[in-house]
């Protein structure tokens, strides 16, 4: 069931499926919460207004038309030069369509919302941009949430078009995120500068000698970007928090021919829930993409294309005791 509401005085919406609840806003199509039917949200989300409308932490974001940072704010794509809004750090960061107001595209049972940019903006392209929320619940009682993003090319040229997304997870109850585990099914590193811009070339790509694992997080700092992702036989990705003591555990699915690309955070420097939530972020080019000849020919979007991205977070609950 799917009802108009209001968050915090802004235009929002409730979904319900199965016991299991999600509150997306209009602003952004941000998801603001998502209880599995646990008795809270596992998602570290906006909590008013004032929160939404900066934007800071980028809690559940999504990012589009590009993701993480573009050095310096600029860039030369088909012989356009762009130069966009930068941060403290002196690059831009994040797109902009999570400032967008959506509309619901239809009436139908799902909840598919809608925005179009008309280029008038420091972004020279035009796209239309959907977004669509689903809730499901598995054979063993696993809950699903699913995001399908959708940019659809508008202007009369190629243009680029990457997409992310940015979710703050926690677990039931959890107040910090120090005894998470943590499983990311990578072959490799992505170096970048200090200020985590992706190094130039073949220097970037750094293997590893194992994929992450990480049995308790503790102290441990993490801010960053992995690719090489590994398959499972059904040919996605499953990256995965735990509470190695309850059982219960939290994982992101991705696609990787669509999201080759995963960020893991442990949130540090929040100005609210510092290291209580752990962000995994599922990204379909590595930021600064557009500056990369590397990327030049998986960015560039034709006129009436459409570029996708769907990513599942699914709940696990505690197995009970015999």
């Amino acid at each position: 069931m799917i009802t108009e509401c209001s968050f915090d005085g802004l235009p929002a919406w409730r979904i319900e499926e199965e016991g299991a609840t999600a509150l997306i806003a209009a602003r952004g199509a941000t998801l603001l919460s998502w209880d599995p039917g646990v008795g809270e949200s596992l998602i570290a989300g906006f909590e008013s207004a004032d929160e939404l409308l900066d934007g800071k932490g980028s809690r559940a974001a999504i990012l589009a038309p590009f993701p993480g940072r573009i050095s310096g704010g600029s860039f030369t794509f088909s012989g356009r030069e762009v130069h966009l809004e930068t941060k403290a750090d002196g690059h831009a960061r994040h797109g902009f369509i999570s400032k967008a107001t959506f509309t619901r595209a239809d009436d139908g049972p799902i909840l598919r919302l809608k925005t179009d940019y008309d280029g008038s903006g420091d972004w020279p392209w035009p796209f239309t941009f959907y977004v669509i929320y689903t809730l499901t619940r598995g054979e063993e009682n696993e809950a699903h949430l699913t995001i399908d993003m959708e940019l659809v090319n508008d202007a009369d040229e190629p243009a680029p078009a990457s997409l992310g997304w940015h979710p703050l997870l926690r677990l039931p109850g959890m107040e910090t995120n120090a005894k998470l585990s943590v499983s990311i099914p990578a072959r490799m590193k992505i170096a970048t500068t200090k200020d985590h811009v992706p190094l130039p070339g073949e220097a970037a790509y750094a293997g590893m000698p194992h994929p992450v694992r990480i049995d308790y997080l503790g102290k441990t700092v993490l801010d960053d970007i992995y690719t090489g992702l590994i398959p499972t036989e059904d040919g996605t990705v499953h990256s995965t928090m735990s509470d190695p003591v309850s059982g219960a555990k939290l994982m992101l699915t991705q696609e990787p021919a669509q999201a080759p690309v995963l960020i893991a955070w442990t949130a540090d420097g929040m100005a609210r829930g510092e290291r209580r939530a752990l962000a995994l972020e599922p990204l379909s080019h590595i930021p600064d993409a557009v500056n990369r000849a590397d990327c030049q020919d998986t960015i560039a979007l034709a006129p009436g294309q459409m570029r996708e991205m769907t990513a599942t977070l699914t709940y696990c609950p505690p197995v009970p005791e015999l």
